[in-house]
């Protein structure tokens, strides 16, 4: 039998022509479904933006948390995003793999966002923004290019765009209320307008003052450690023991940034002279000193106020937040729902929205490019599902308690958030909880908040 050949290339022909595709099928073939993937955790890699601060160390893993789970996030895409110093001014790339299809970054409420990056210590803006989603779990640090050896680029985020989410929630005006002061949480933006119709227990704060004690005489007057001056309006004062009437006040200048009146503060005369305990209108505002002899230079007195909680501006923050507070301490590691039912926030149907730090607070009535979602409801009633009941180790600091016993059946995340709140507001009156709360140990004091409805659950319904 004759080899065959396979090196003559004088044989048959090696190559074969294709065949062309028929008219009537070339466009279907160029023309594949569009979807990625379902809408509620759309295929989007995200990395963080490499300038954020860090918010927490992981105890675990000792890496840096940017954005803690359950923020709401924008994205810096290959169009911009951030400033010309950002490195990311809409001409360059922004130095990940081309998979990559943003830079993951805080969502801020449709407001500028001025950064110190921890890589070079320079301010980075980020752009006004409208949120993309929700992150599910906490983001580390991009360092990659700090550590030879360690790469997190074979780490990426996504986001939920569509979600029944659980997280916690705090009153601004239940937690004024709770500690008898203004500004907690959060700095009031402007002062109230409703008169006299708050003056809840805690609300007496005692200063001592110096005047001089001639007839028309004014005292400065500074609000005690821990009040925010032009926040609360003074109702009532007692100087020296003698009640000065609402009269007296509204005709003097006493309010809690500029002077106290005390004209008549020695006690009132009337008409025919007679002094009386009870200064009024008639008899004090002239100020006849009629119990004080000498009329000495400066004298010191005692002046008790009642002042009016006026916190109808304390509302989540639409701009940067200085100083130590309850809100800035939990934005650290939280993510969570400000609201004012003073307000008449926080019922459910409320729209949500990010405000200036990703947190959630109100939104628009009408939906518009800053709504994510809505609230279903707030629940502070605990403790459930006989939580409780189960013995958990006792830990002698309050801060590392475990559900349970040892929190008095408030579960272990809303009980941590709470704890950093009033732990922040403490610090803000650089005073200690045995000082601010005696004898009470810390989860008694959170379980009492939790009771009066200054914590809770917040549901919302996430649908970006």
């Amino acid at each position: 039998m004759a080899k065959i050949n396979f090196t003559n290339n004088a044989g048959p022909s090696t190559t074969r022509k294709m065949q062309s595709t028929p008219a009537k099928y070339r466009e279907s073939k160029g023309r594949p479904n569009i979807s990625q993937s379902d809408g509620i955790r759309p295929a989007f890699p995200l990395m963080p933006f490499a300038h954020l601060p860090v918010s927490f160390t992981d105890v675990t893993t000792t890496d840096a948390v940017v954005i803690p789970k359950g923020r709401i996030v924008s994205a810096i895409t290959s169009n911009g995003g951030v400033d010309a110093g950002g490195d990311m001014d809409g001409s360059v790339y922004y130095g990940v793999g081309k998979g990559i299809m943003g830079l993951m970054v805080p969502a801020n409420g449709g407001a500028a966002r001025d950064v110190t990056s921890p890589v070079d210590a320079a301010t980075k803006e980020i752009a006004a923004n409208s949120p993309i989603g929700i992150v599910e779990h906490d983001v580390y640090q991009d360092i990659n290019g700090d550590n030879l050896n360690y790469d997190m680029r074979n780490k990426n985020w996504g986001v939920l765009s569509q979600q029944l989410i659980k997280i916690p929630a705090v009153d601004t005006y239940e937690f004024d209320k709770f500690t008898g002061e203004v500004s907690g949480f959060v700095p009031v933006t402007a002062t109230g307008t409703e008169g006299t119709q708050e003056n809840v227990a805690g609300s007496v704060a005692a200063e001592t003052v110096a005047f001089n004690a001639a007839a028309g005489s004014t005292a400065a007057f500074t609000p005690a450690t821990g009040y925010l001056a032009g926040s609360f309006d003074i109702v009532s004062i007692t100087v020296d023991g003698f009640i000065q009437d609402a009269t007296v006040i509204a005709n003097s200048t006493m309010n809690d940034t500029g002077d106290i009146d005390i004209v008549g503060a020695e006690g009132c005369s009337d008409a025919a002279g007679t002094t009386e305990a009870i200064c009024t209108d008639a008899d004090g505002i002239n100020g006849t000193w009629a119990a004080l002899t000498g009329n000495p230079v400066n004298r010191t007195v005692s002046a008790t106020y009642t002042y009016d909680l006026d916190n109808v501006g304390t509302a989540a923050p639409t701009a940067a937040l200085t100083g130590s507070m309850g809100y800035t301490e939990c934005e650290k590691k939280f993510s969570f729902l400000t609201y004012n039912s003073e307000a008449g926030e926080g019922l459910a149907g409320m729209p949500v929205a990010p405000d200036f730090y990703g947190n959630f607070k109100e939104g628009a009535a009408t939906k518009d490019a800053q709504t994510v979602g809505l609230l279903m409801g707030i629940d502070y009633r605990f403790g459930k599902d006989m939580l409780d009941t189960v013995q958990s180790k006792w830990e002698d600091d309050a801060e590392f308690a475990t559900a349970g016993t040892r929190t008095k059946g408030i579960p272990q995340f809303l009980y941590d958030f709470a704890y950093a709140a009033l732990n922040g507001y403490v610090m803000k009156k650089t005073s200690t909880w045995d000082a601010v709360w005696p004898g009470k140990d810390a989860a008694v004091v959170i379980k009492d908040a939790v009771d009066a409805g200054v914590f809770g659950e917040a549901w919302i319904q996430v649908n970006i």
